[in-house]
């Protein structure tokens, strides 16, 4: 236990060290500028994950039928680490093969690594592809994000 404390507390310095403090923002009815023109995402996702009750963070990950993306995460600041809680927001595209969703961030200013370490998910949950590419299954009900659970809902 003290172990994944070490981990999860290496993992948010490297997260805040690498500008990752954003606000995070609703889902409903915003806006994605992709190159070409503003595209809604919608309120609706056809997929989406979210995570389960824990200590160390909100995450939630929604995907929408016109192939954009929504990213949120919030950190829980632990009590001996007297800090800030972590807030990334993103967006991007992502294409399919099948249950296999290629998720493409726009400008992430963290690491898809630390966020999708295989430490904690199998390699038939996700792939960091590169700094802006990750591949998850959607066929799993449970995907580790940041060593956190998540449902797909």
């Amino acid at each position: 236990m003290m172990l994944r404390n070490v981990m999860v507390l290496l993992i948010a310095v490297s997260l805040a060290s690498c500008g990752a403090k954003k606000n995070v923002a609703t889902t409903e009815n915003t806006t994605v500028a992709t190159e070409i023109k503003e595209v809604e995402t919608g309120t609706n996702p056809t997929i989406a994950y979210k995570s389960l009750g824990n200590g160390v963070a909100s995450i939630q990950l929604e995907l929408f039928e016109n192939d954009l993306f929504i990213f949120e995460l919030t950190s829980i600041p632990q009590p001996e680490d007297g800090g800030d809680a972590i807030k990334i927001s993103e967006k991007g595209t992502f294409t399919s093969e099948g249950n296999l969703k290629t998720l493409k961030f726009r400008n992430p200013k963290f690491s898809l690594s630390a966020l999708f370490d295989a430490t904690y998910g199998g390699s038939n949950e996700f792939k960091v592809i590169d700094d802006r590419t990750v591949r998850i299954n959607t066929d799993k009900k449970t995907i580790m994000i940041w060593g956190v659970a998540c449902e797909r809902l």
